[in-house]
């Protein structure tokens, strides 16, 4: 009898979990069809928040902190007004050191972060060579964890191909990076069809750029 309850609390326990990932993939494939129309700070917003319910849900997952943080660096980008950018940028932020205590060593955060740096020294050029010298730091550090993640190469080549020249940037310097992340991304292959895989489109945009 024992045996037999046993067994029941494990297959409940199975079920359950099941029924949860299955709920959970449901949520995020959702979310991810509709990223694909989104064009609008208010779409980027519901996205951002729907990614946070998940998250919520979900204590163990990354990839909804991660796209969270995403689409709250968007709204930044995008955004006009200096006080929205940087209450967006801030939960961006968050988001961004969250999802780190999830899965420390996930270089797709370090993407993110190396862009809220990018973001930050847009808002406050003083802050730029503080700033400048933390994200190169985080982009050695992310390609040692991963060479192989295409989006590190993209957003090191972007902050150069924007650089002026006299500052030791410009399209011919961001060329070569460019290039070697094109490489990346036609080798690149995600092993979890929800975790990111961007970035592709925009890197042969700049490198059509620099002709």
């Amino acid at each position: 009898m024992k045996t037999l309850t046993l067994f029941s609390v494990l297959l409940l326990s199975i079920i359950t979990s099941f029924g949860q990932s299955e709920r959970f993939t449901r949520a995020m494939n959702d979310n991810l069809e509709k990223a694909k129309s989104a064009g609008t700070l208010n779409d980027f917003q519901e996205l951002a928040n729907s990614f946070v319910r998940i998250a919520e849900a979900e204590k163990n997952e990354w990839t909804p902190w991660y796209y969270a943080a995403f689409y709250n660096l968007i709204i930044n980008f995008q955004d006009p007004d200096i006080d929205r950018k940087e209450k967006y940028l801030a939960l961006a932020q968050q988001q961004i050191e969250t999802g780190l205590k999830l899965k420390p060593e996930e270089t797709e955060f370090y993407v993110l972060k190396i862009m809220s740096y990018y973001a930050e020294m847009a808002l406050d050029p003083m802050k730029g060579m503080t700033l400048m010298g933390e994200a190169n730091s985080l982009i050695s550090e992310a390609k040692r964890i991963n060479p192989d993640n295409p989006r590190v190469y993209l957003e090191e080549a972007e902050a150069i191909y924007n650089m002026p020249a006299e500052f030791g940037g410009g399209k011919e310097k961001a060329l070569p990076i460019l290039l070697l992340a094109k490489e990346k991304f036609d080798k690149f292959t995600s092993a979890d069809p929800i975790a990111p895989s961007w970035g592709q489109e925009r890197c042969e945009m700049l490198i059509n750029g620099t002709k």
